[in-house]
């Protein structure tokens, strides 16, 4: 009996020990994102999305193996001031299913496509919002077309430049499952927060690895030159003044410099790379201001 009892105390202790050091896994579910979840079928798989409130249209992608919930306080904001969103999820994450083969970034852009095309029709013009990684989808999609984009939304720009050596590191380390929740809020703070903000519970998890190495490796499929620029319309870009993966002076600066006549460039102090969740109310002022002067129906 006694054996049993130490038994017994013995996994009671190791799974303490396990909870408290290594959960949660990384990629656990964050929250649940705000809208209406649907789901549009393309060469056999599934791509999930949230469909919110009423108006004209606004596309958001999230960070590298991030879930669409990134956007739900920019959601709501939106929603708010007139307009629909459109959330997705990428392929590995909730109800989107994973892409086996391959992958170049325009053939993850199409699935922002397909949810386009699948709510919207074919003519109905709409804004896109690309946080991180999202950045790249967006202005992929964008350029694919230009004819329907009325303007473009860059939250913590890159893609021109090779994510700092330290920085890419500590992004990386965050997906590893062996790390231990000590050490992940380490690298989570490092790489997307700035120093004094204080890191959600829900950027703790939602990290899903096998989504992201799915999206680095279709990043540099194809040149920046390509997809870059975004198309020809106007483009927010709200850069983080503390940002360490995407330093304003390799991202947002440089953009803002090549295209000068059509770039709006906001840098956002006490942020880092998150952005969404350091200053909510900073990027939901801009990024409505910005729409509204860019809506047809608005200005007619």
């Amino acid at each position: 009996m006694k054996y049993l009892i130490g038994t017994i105390a013995v996994v009671a202790l190791a799974t303490i020990i396990i909870y408290i050091f290594w959960m949660p896994l990384p990629n656990s579910p964050a929250r649940d994102a705000i809208g209406e979840e649907k789901i549009v079928m393309l060469d056999d798989r599934k791509i999930a999305y949230y469909v919110s409130g009423q108006g004209e249209p606004v596309l958001l992608a999230a960070s590298a193996g991030r879930e669409a919930s990134d956007f739900n306080e920019l959601v709501i904001a939106l929603n708010e001031a007139g307009f629909q969103t459109l959330a997705v999820e990428a392929p590995g994450i909730k109800g989107s299913d994973m892409i086996e083969q391959p992958v170049d970034l325009m053939s993850l852009a199409h699935d922002l496509s397909a949810v386009v095309v699948r709510e919207l029709g074919n003519d109905k013009s709409l804004s896109v919002i690309g946080h991180a990684y999202g950045n790249r989808l967006v202005r992929a999609f964008a350029y694919k077309n230009d004819d329907r984009v009325n303007g473009v939304i860059l939250i913590a720009s890159g893609g021109s430049k090779n994510i700092p050596e330290k920085a890419n590191a500590a992004l990386k380390a965050i997906f590893d499952p062996r790390r231990t929740v000590s050490q992940r809020r380490d690298d989570i703070d490092y790489a997307f927060f700035a120093e004094g903000n204080d890191i959600p519970d829900h950027w703790m998890i939602g990290w899903h690895m096998q989504t992201a190495i799915l999206q680095g490796q279709a990043k540099g499929s194809e040149s920046y030159d390509i997809w870059g620029s975004g198309g020809t319309k106007a483009m927010l870009v709200l850069q983080a003044a503390e940002d360490t993966i995407a330093p304003p002076q390799d991202a947002g600066i440089p953009l803002a410099q090549q295209y000068p006549d059509r770039v709006k460039l906001v840098l956002v102090p006490q942020a880092g790379h998150a952005l969404l969740p350091e200053q909510p109310k900073v990027i939901a002022e801009e990024v409505i201001g910005f729409l509204n002067l860019f809506q047809p129906s608005r200005n007619n």
